[in-house]
């Protein structure tokens, strides 16, 4: 069934803003520590080592997953349409996580152990697998308050938890300078986290958590559908991460290992739109139709305004960040970041109308379609990582060219799916501007070829958003808008939708 765009109400719009400025702002915060760190642990333990860290991060991702069941995704719905029960579902939550953690464990090992990696990386994936549960912990905490449709605690906690990493992981590398005191280090900072939040909890009026067995099955059996749908996601990375580690040099996955943390932080704004967007569409979808179906495309239309920008700026100017990286040894690793610009482009369409999706309780259709990225990958990785192992010296540009075909199947699949028309005239309108920015950006960025990089990037930016205030996408009022909510004067309207009934 079609149904037709209709303008957003102004508290939802004001609620989905505040709380994307909110994380995007912290997020702005943080990105430059997290970088810093990331930056300054390639340097100190080197490609081979900072690979490996990438490839246990890849097999703890999806060994996670059994422990959270879909949790994190059905918890968060659940409080949005009932926040009385949050501390109960809270509490039996993680309950359920405590019973999974000693089978993942063990099976995580044993099959480290069959796929014939050594003891030692084995224990690398163990400690980082540490991190990840308290991580969950941490995770299922704010999934409760993101029920409440709050960002404010999200954001605070965030700004916290990467503060308090930098001040204890630079100097534990700087100090040792070993991969085993920087991960040890790494869960200690994870458990704090966790201790801090749980306290924390009933300042945000979430009840005393309590664990009812009768709610653990609930969660489980709700979040089995996500839980498909989360496996089959990190199904290809995790294929990518086994080819990549017996096909490719060690040198190859630390190159990729840098490329794709810094892919990771550009992602950063579509994630806090999505985190942002996923409880009100769970509402709007029940509520108002209409409502949500304009909603996601309002996001589309700001995700595609920040996309372009960002991947042009890794096409024209991957030696930056790289810089920080250090070129002698991370040089090469800027022909996976240019590939990767596509990818990034691709991701921030792809996000909203993934959110919009699940939030239509599509996961089952958009985990099917996900799994062809897995057929993508175990077809192609082999052969393309040998040729560009044999070719190029970088058998990890193979991932990449596999992660950009991939993410082309998604968006086709995602528009497909969508449970209505999702390019309207406004989405259209959008597009063309994106479009007539992105060439001004570039035809700025090769006029400027021959400045600093750190100079021209700011110069060809600036012509990009002058094209989209010309064109009419940058108007006043949205600057106004995000200028009040920015001074917390959109904080009544926000406070009276969260509040409980």
């Amino acid at each position: 069934m079609r149904y037709p765009a209709q303008p957003m109400s102004g508290t939802s719009q004001r609620l989905i803003l505040r709380n994307t400025v909110l994380l995007v702002g912290a997020q702005a915060i943080i990105a430059p520590l997290a970088l810093m760190v990331n930056a300054f642990a390639a340097r100190i333990l080197g490609p081979a080592n900072f690979g490996k860290i990438y490839l246990a991060t890849t097999f703890s991702s999806l060994a996670i997953l059994f422990v959270e069941w879909g949790q994190s995704s059905t918890l968060t719905a659940m409080v949005s349409r009932d926040r009385s029960r949050a501390g109960e579902l809270l509490g039996s939550g993680l309950a359920a996580r405590a019973c999974m953690v000693p089978v993942v464990v063990v099976v995580l090992y044993l099959l480290c152990l069959l796929g014939g990696y050594e003891r030692g990386f084995v224990g690398i994936v163990l400690l980082i697998l540490l991190t990840t549960v308290l991580g969950s912990v941490s995770g299922s905490c704010q999934d409760v308050i993101r029920g409440f449709e709050r960002t404010d605690f999200a954001a605070v906690t965030t700004i916290a938890w990467q503060l308090l990493a930098a001040a204890v992981l630079v100097p534990t590398l700087f100090i040792s300078g070993r991969l085993t005191a920087f991960l040890i280090a790494q869960a200690a900072c994870a458990a704090v986290a966790v201790l801090v939040l749980l306290r924390l909890l009933p300042v945000m009026g979430v009840p005393r958590p309590t664990v009812r067995w009768q709610t653990s099955k609930a969660l489980y059996a709700t979040g089995t559908t996500f839980l498909l749908f989360n496996l089959v996601l990190a199904l290809q990375p995790n294929l990518d991460a086994v080819f990549l580690s017996k096909l490719a040099s060690a040198a190859s996955i630390g190159w990729q290992a840098a490329a794709r943390r810094l892919t990771g932080l550009l992602i950063v704004p579509a994630s806090a739109l999505t985190a942002a967007l996923y409880p009100t569409l769970c509402r709007l979808f029940e509520e108002d139709r209409a409502a949500y179906f304009s909603t996601a495309v309002s996001a589309l239309r700001m995700t595609t305004i920040v996309a372009v920008p960002l991947s042009l700026g890794c096409v024209f100017y991957p030696q930056l960040p790289m810089e920080l990286f250090g070129q002698r040894e991370y040089g090469a690793a800027t022909t996976n970041f240019q590939i990767l610009a596509v990818f990034i482009l691709l991701v921030y369409v792809t996000m909203p109308l993934s959110t919009a999706l699940l939030a239509a309780n599509r996961q089952r259709a958009w985990a099917a379609a996900q799994f062809g990225c897995v057929i993508v990958s175990a077809v192609f990785d082999p052969m393309l990582i040998r040729w560009f192992e044999s070719h190029a010296g970088n058998g990890a540009l193979g991932v990449c060219v596999t992660t950009v075909g991939s993410e082309i199947l998604m968006v086709a699949a995602a528009i497909h799916l969508m449970p209505g028309r999702i390019f309207d005239r406004s989405v259209l309108r959008t597009l063309g501007a994106v479009v007539l920015g992105g060439i001004a950006m570039g035809f700025t960025a090769r006029l400027l070829s021959g400045m600093n990089g750190w100079v021209a990037a700011p110069l060809s930016f600036g012509a990009y958003v002058a094209c989209l205030w010309i064109t009419g996408q940058l108007r006043p009022a949205q600057l106004a808008l995000l200028v009040s909510l920015l001074r917390n004067k959109g904080a009544p309207a926000a406070a009276a939708a969260v509040k409980p009934p």
